[in-house]
């Protein structure tokens, strides 16, 4: 089976039941710069995704709100390389680094996702602690009918640095990755996944579970930036606007009728 991998060497631990936690306000956010690749003539190019969620952002967003993240997107373009829609990491000049040392290489502050047809061996590999993904979408999508819905979410927790040592429950036998199978970190062989967006935790099986300690260590991330909340003032403005919009749309109406 496909399995997803990170870029890193960690060790040990133990499963535990899965817990259920709730999500918690958004606070914290990120953008994802998208990169689409495509053949050298800018023709068959990777998917971005099932028709009506495009990069899978309904999974992706309903996954880190557990952590009070939120996942923006922003399409930079395409990339016309025949070469770079298959990524092998064990071929030079295929491999995912040599794509990437383009453009933000490894940031700490700037994530860029490549879509690619496939990644060898994996469903897609994430940087740890770095700010860059690539996600073979041909694997992804034949998954199942609504695709392989978690991936992305999960590539980016390598980003913010996940699974680390000191997680109680990183794996010794699969670095980088969290022992118990209900929670999103766990390896891509073992894995629980959720079908659809109902089944994430909290929701239906609780699948995807980001632990607490998970929590607390991703949203550290410099990846990530602080949602700012709108002054008071802001907020008196806007209901002043609305309220002004319902008279003045109760006027027209009345004089149309009239």
């Amino acid at each position: 089976m496909r399995a997803c991998f990170a870029k890193v060497l960690l060790a040990t631990s133990v499963a535990l039941s899965p817990i259920t936690l709730p999500a918690l306000p958004i606070t914290k956010s990120l953008t994802l710069q998208v990169y689409q690749v495509c053949d050298n003539a800018g023709l068959n190019c990777a998917s971005t995704g099932p028709a009506g969620d495009t990069f899978f952002s309904t999974a992706t967003n309903t996954i880190w709100a557990q952590a009070g993240i939120s996942v923006l997107y922003n399409f930079v373009g395409q990339i016309k390389s025949t070469n770079f829609s298959f990524i092998d990491d064990n071929v030079a000049g295929r491999k995912f680094q040599d794509l990437a040392a383009g453009y933000h290489f490894q940031s700490t502050t700037i994530v860029d996702m490549f879509l690619v047809h496939s990644v060898a061996g994996a469903y897609g590999e994430g940087w740890y602690g770095r700010g860059g993904l690539v996600m073979g979408m041909d694997a992804i999508l034949a998954y199942a009918a609504g695709g392989r819905i978690d991936t992305m979410a999960h590539e980016l927790g390598h980003n913010f640095g996940l699974v680390d040592p000191l997680d109680p429950e990183h794996s010794t036998t699969d670095p980088g990755h969290s022992t118990n199978p209900n929670e999103l970190m766990s390896g891509g062989a073992t894995r629980n996944v959720p079908l659809t967006v109902a089944d994430i935790n909290p929701n239906g099986s609780g699948y995807d579970l980001v632990s607490a300690y998970q929590v607390a260590f991703a949203r550290k991330s410099s990846l990530l930036h602080d949602v700012v909340a709108p002054e008071p003032s802001t907020f008196v403005l806007m209901a002043v606007g609305v309220l002004g919009l319902v008279v003045i749309r109760r006027r027209r109406v009345g004089g149309i009728t009239a």
